[in-house]
Formats: C-alpha cells, structure tokens, sequence
C-alpha cells in the first residue's frame, strides 16, 4: 500500500471536478451505456480498486452518481468519507450518494430472472423488533415464490433497496420471511413502507439513518484462559458499529481486509496496558485518550472510530484509517504520554505483528 486512501480520494475529488462535464454531456447526449461506465469507472479507479455505480438524471433535472456498499456495513465507511469528501462547488449540478437511494415515488416496477415486481404484485406483513431497532417483515408474492430461493431473496432485496432506500434495508430491516403466517402482524402496503419506518424511527426514538456510521452495538466476550493467548483475547466488554470486522477478526479470515488493503484503507486497533487502571476509571480513561486522538485524527481527516473494548490486561480503541502513516503519528503523540509499558498499534488481522510505541 504505497497510496493512502485520503490521497486518493483527493486525487478523485480533482479528477472527477475537471472532467465532469463530460460526464454531463455523455448523461444527456444518451450515450452507449457501456461507454459511459467505461468512462466514470476509470476516474473511480482513481480512488476504488473495485466500485459498484449508477448514474443518471433525476426528476429534478440534477446528475446523480451513486456508490452502494452492496449491503457490507464495513465498506459503507469507506463510502461515507468520500462522499464528505465532495468538494462543494459540485453541489449545484450533481448529487452525490454512499448508498442507493430510494425512488421519489413507490409506483415503480423492477423486472429480473423474467419476473416483475410492483407495488400491486407484493403484499407486506409487519412486526417491530423494538430490542433490535429492526421491521421484520413477512412477504406475499405469488411471482418471488415461482423463483428459486437465492434469485428469490436477490429480485426481493433489489426491489427493498429501491423502495425505501438501501441504507434503510441495511439498518433497519430484521428478518424477511416468504412463508406468511400473518399471525399477530400488521398489513402495510408497500409503497407505505418507508412512511412506517420513518413514523417509526421518530416515535421510538431509534438511531438515526443520518449517522448511519455511528450506530453501535455492546458485546461481552469470555476471555482466553490459554497461556499464550494473542490481543484481543482477553476482552470480556466492548461495543462496535462494525461487527464485519469482528467477524473476519475472530474468524482467523483475511478476505475482507484485500479491497480496503488495496484502497489504501487499514482497519486497526490501539491498545494499551490497563493493569494500573481502577476498573471503574477503565472506560472513562480510555474515552478521555480516545477522545484527544479522534479530535486530531478527524481534524486531519484520516481515521473514524468503529468500537472500543475493555481486556483483562489490555484496553482496545477501534479505527478505521485513511492515512496510516499520519494516524499512527498522531496516535503515538497521544499515547507516549502516558508511560504504558505495552501499547501499540495492531491490524484487525488475527495474530497479526502489533507496532509497539516507544518514547
């Protein structure tokens, strides 16, 4: 990784400026579908090793260019800190989005694996999920049922993504089930579903899609009682607003990491002794130290937070990194102030060599 994504980004950002009226031209000349993808991708290459795309002209007469994470929480971060990167002198002719949007109006009909969908062919039962902050829904459809299971879930799921948005399929949709019971469930059409997530969004006071990325989760873990047990393993309470990474981490997979590796993204973590620290004082102490490297780290625009945890020998901060050489700077800065004894950086690679800080 000789770029860091920061950089690219930029770099995008200049690249996208200077040609983007060719962009316009090719959006209303109606040019070959495939010339016009050929084209933008190649700027997207600038900033993306891969990027999924729409563009087009909406009702309003404004561009659009629309980046989706194709439902992966961990890259819709990625996403969301290029599209606060969007110089605004763009503002006045494009709109740009870090997921698909829904569609103004519900009436609309999508049409894949020689089957339609509409808001007349798809009958939908509810039940809200208060302890998740989830819809869970149950669907009626005579034409999904002729599919098999996964173009069933597959034409459905791109259907969601229209119809209320796709960062509202993400955060806010449980469980979708095809067998109907109806038992103890609400009817609601579909072209009402987003007005019902939305009243319910606002009644029950749950996070708001507007800092989608901000929306975490607690989790206790049993510590290892192995002798040589690796970072990480000691943790008994932490949260995160990013489980993927987790995943991946405690999985032992690094399949995950290649893209945003290849981006010029890290996904990492600091940690800290905390034998010396009183158990109540623990998260308090690490929010305080959390606090003074986001404050630099955001101001520089090259890290976001994506969790915290509590071990039983080390505390863990959680981050997301746009430029690791100047976050690492930063970071040590802070934590050498301190005097732990082991503190250090390490990639949400498990067993993965940590960077040690020294004065």
């Amino acid at each position: 990784m000789s770029v860091s994504f920061k950089e690219r980004v930029g770099k995008f950002w200049d690249a996208f400026t200077e040609k983007e009226s060719e962009v316009r031209k090719m959006l209303d000349d109606k040019v070959e579908t495939d010339t016009l993808i050929k084209f933008v991708d190649d700027i997207l290459s600038v900033a993306f090793h891969k990027a999924f795309f729409e563009l087009g002209i909406n009702d309003q007469g404004k561009y659009e260019l629309i980046l989706t994470p194709e439902g992966d929480r961990a890259k819709l971060f990625q996403l969301e800190y290029w599209l606060k990167q969007a110089p605004a002198v763009l503002s006045e002719k494009w709109n740009f989005y870090s997921s698909k949007p829904a569609k103004a109006k519900g009436d609309f009909s999508i049409s894949m694996y020689d089957t339609t969908l509409s808001a007349d062919s798809v009958s939908l039962y509810y039940e809200i999920d208060e302890k998740h902050q989830k819809v869970n829904l149950q669907v009626e459809c005579l034409p999904l049922m002729k599919l098999e299971e996964n173009k069933k879930y597959s034409l459905f799921f791109i259907y969601l993504d229209q119809l209320i948005g796709e960062a509202y399929t993400m955060e806010y949709i449980g469980t979708i089930d095809f067998r109907v019971s109806g038992k103890g469930l609400k009817k609601v059409a579909a072209t009402d579903l987003r007005k019902l997530m939305d009243d319910t969004i606002e009644a029950k006071n749950w996070f708001r899609i507007e800092n989608i990325c901000e929306r975490c989760a607690g989790y206790e873990m049993v510590p290892s009682k192995a002798k040589d047990w690796q970072l990480r393993e000691d943790i008994y309470i932490a949260y995160s607003s990013c489980f993927p990474v987790l995943n991946a981490f405690y999985n032992k997979s690094t399949e995950l990491f290649g893209n945003f590796y290849a981006d010029g993204v890290v996904f990492g973590f600091l940690f800290y002794e905390n034998i010396n620290v009183p158990k109540d004082r623990m998260v308090p102490f690490r929010t305080e130290i959390e606090d003074q490297i986001l404050k630099e780290a955001k101001a520089a625009n090259v890290a976001d937070s994506i969790g915290g945890a509590t071990g039983f020998y080390f505390s863990y901060m959680d981050f997301i990194v746009y430029d690791i050489d100047a976050f690492l700077a930063i970071a040590k800065e802070v934590l050498v102030k301190y005097k732990f004894k082991d503190v250090g950086f390490s990639n949400f690679i498990f067993g993965d060599t940590p960077t040690f800080f020294r004065d």
